[in-house]
């Protein structure tokens, strides 16, 4: 239960982090076009 429970809050981590680097890059994108 514990390993599961901690897969679940590394996906959480992760799915924050791919969406502030996807911001960034779309705001550079933005920027730079």
């Amino acid at each position: 239960p514990q390993n599961i429970e901690q897969e679940i809050s590394n996906d959480e981590v992760w799915n924050r982090f791919a969406l502030t680097i996807l911001a960034k890059f779309k705001s550079i994108e933005y920027l730079t076009s």
